[in-house]
């Protein structure tokens, strides 16, 4: 018979914050991390009240998403305790409708946005992933327990702050690893296996006057996590052989569904009602699938079960190449691969369903949504290549601007050249009329000669112009807004310094008003705004038709309006809803990351500024921004 407990355990391996609350806002029951985290101080047990340890805005929250949710609605709510300065977990809601009333399950994992991410955080993330891989990978090849431990020192050292003063002691099972720190104070994660505690994990500095950071604790907290499941899987695995009857009870708990609800009586009807209304409630994709490839059981309404798993889940005609199912049935063992579908990356875990016979008779699967994760991981490469390109660029533009000082200086010397020495080839001529001059008649020579200097001079000047907006985009940004900003120059220079890339698809037209006031900003910033919406606007043409941008500014009332129109192929009112979305694209597949315009909005929000769209398919888009004359703070700020 499964027990819910049990189900609880397993969800909770799967979200990092789990929470179960009646209908009567009574807690059914929490998560050991969530209890740890936020609730350890409030007296928090089965049976509270949702009123005697939240917050009231936080139970008003709570309140609005069991009703959205009870109404089939996808919602969250915010848990905070209650305090001058609580601690907030968004999480995510989901209602189920059982014989004894309605179930709400809560859930959600830590994260943290990229764009709060500063630079010295986002190496010490590095550290930490590099840290939690190398632990993983660790799990899997040592030898022994002894083994692993006596190699865990080294891999947390790297990934501390201060790798060469970190101290790192592990105990398991009354034995002892590596140093013993000599003060009592460091962070540590405990080792639970089985529910009983049997080691901890100890970090510290030789100096007491290092700080250890909160980024470190939640690192060493997943290491105990990741090391306590598998020693649970270990020690599972040695019981196979010595504890069979027990084994066939646990196995038995991961069983079909559906093959006990018809043979389970009395008291099992409430648990079973119980556990298909968290199961609806899961907003991730669920599906049990038996060893036909059948689905079973699913949370998903577009999957009827019966048919099998690779045509209705995933739209194939054929089974997967990676089938989980078959890799279950020959290694028996659970599977955890990361694949993707359509513009989604999915974590999917599969674990093994056994009957009573101890053979698999299917196989449950989870689908988690990793895109975002995935991003994250993709724009930190991103930086890097940026931060190489802001180097790249501006070392080039030393490069040609040097030997382009020469040309300039030396044109000039040669036209002056050519102006005192024409009168005296025109005598020359006229008294020699089959003159050539470089293989050319003299009369053609003579009208052209000019026009070819002023072009190298133009040419020149052109150089200088790109070299000296490539060095002002590539500058480091400081980000304060200290900068006195003519807007029609700016776009004067972005509109050169996109030109290249623009002209394959349109061409820019500027209808620039006089008379504008400058305004307070950072000129980078405003720079990076306008090319990246000129750039969008070249790539939204059609292939057929040349485009063109129209770029027009304005005094409207106290701001200063820049509109940028093209004649593009124009979006529909669900994309004109999500652009500024940061990681929407509809570029995906041509390398977009989704960033550029919600690094627009942000910019201008800076400011004091607005953006606005307005778009027709087929009938091209404008982009309106709005910027006070004089924005509001004080400068720098």
């Amino acid at each position: 018979m499964i027990r819910l407990e049990n189900l609880y355990s397993f969800l909770e391996s799967v979200f990092d914050y789990l929470l179960v609350v009646d209908g009567e806002e009574r807690v059914v029951h929490a998560g050991r991390i969530l209890a740890r985290d936020s609730l350890s101080e409030a007296g928090f047990t089965a049976g509270t009240r949702l009123r005697d340890i939240l917050s009231p805005p936080s139970l008003s929250s709570f309140r609005s998403a069991m009703a959205q949710s009870r109404a089939g609605g996808r919602t969250s709510a915010v848990l905070a305790r209650p305090g001058e300065a609580p601690v907030s977990i968004h999480l995510n809601a989901g209602c189920g409708r059982t014989d004894g009333g309605d179930v709400f399950l809560f859930f959600g994992n830590r994260l943290r946005p990229f764009s709060e991410v500063q630079d010295w955080e986002k190496n010490e993330r590095i550290k930490e992933l590099s840290c939690l891989y190398d632990v993983a990978e660790w799990i899997e090849v040592s030898g022994s327990i002894g083994e692993f431990f006596t190699g865990l020192s080294r891999i947390i050292s790297v990934a501390m702050l201060y790798p060469g003063e970190a101290i790192v002691h592990s105990v398991y099972q009354g034995v002892e690893y590596g140093q013993r720190p000599a003060s009592p104070g460091g962070i540590s994660a405990r080792i639970v296996v089985g529910g009983k505690e049997k080691g901890e994990i100890r970090v510290g500095y030789h100096d007491a006057e290092r700080q250890l950071l909160p980024e470190e604790q939640r690192m060493l907290d997943e290491i105990g996590r990741m090391l306590s499941l598998s020693l649970e899987r270990k020690e599972l695995r040695e019981e196979i052989g010595r504890r069979t009857a027990d084994l066939d009870e646990q196995k038995r708990q991961l069983s079909l569904v559906n093959s006990y609800i018809d043979s389970v009586k009395g008291g099992w009807e409430g648990s079973k009602a119980t556990l298909e209304a968290m199961f609806q409630a899961i907003p991730d994709e669920v599906v049990l699938i038996d060893n036909h490839r059948k689905v079973v059981m699913t949370n998903r309404a577009d999957v009827p079960p019966g048919t099998p798993c690779y045509e209705s889940v995933f739209g194939r005609e054929t089974p997967c190449e990676d089938c989980r199912l078959a890799r279950i049935l020959h290694e028996k063992t659970p599977v955890t691969v990361t694949m993707k579908r359509d513009d989604r990356f999915l974590q999917v875990q599969a674990i093994p369903i056994y009957n009573k016979k101890q053979k698999v008779d299917g196989i449950m699967e989870f689908y988690r949504d990793v895109t975002l994760e995935k991003t994250y991981e993709q724009q930190l490469q991103q930086a890097d290549k940026l931060a190489s390109l802001g180097q790249l660029v501006s070392g080039i533009g030393h490069e040609i601007n040097n030997p382009n000082q020469f040309i300039r200086g030396n044109i000039r010397i040669v036209k002056q050249s050519l102006e005192d020495l024409l009168p005296i080839v025109e005598e020359y001529a006229a008294s020699h009329p089959d003159l050539k001059v470089a293989k050319l008649n003299y009369d053609f020579w003579r009208r052209h000669i000019m026009t070819l200097v002023d072009d190298m001079d133009h040419g020149s000047q052109r150089i200088k112009e790109i070299v000296e907006g490539l060095r002002t985009f590539a500058r480091k940004d400081e980000g304060l807004l200290v900068d006195t900003i003519d807007i029609n120059t700016l776009i004067g220079a972005s509109a050169r310094l996109v030109h290249n890339e623009v002209h394959k698809h349109a061409d820019i037209e500027l209808d620039l008003a006089d008379g504008l006031p400058a305004f307070r900003g950072n000129a980078q910033k405003i720079e990076q705004v306008l090319v990246n919406l000129l750039v969008n606007a070249g790539q939204a043409m059609q292939d057929d038709v040349r485009g063109l941008i129209t770029v027009r500014t304005r005094l409207e009332e106290r701001d200063i309006r820049v509109d940028i129109e093209d004649n593009g192929a124009g979006m529909n009112e669900k994309t004109q809803k999500q652009i500024f979305d940061p990681f929407f694209t509809t570029k995906r597949a041509k390398g977009g990351t989704g960033l550029g315009l919600a690094i627009v909005y942000r910019i201008l929000e800076e400011h004091g500024g607005t953006i606005s769209v307005r778009s027709r398919p087929g009938a091209g888009t404008t982009f309106t921004i709005r910027i006070p004359a004089r924005p509001p703070g004080k400068a720098g700020a």
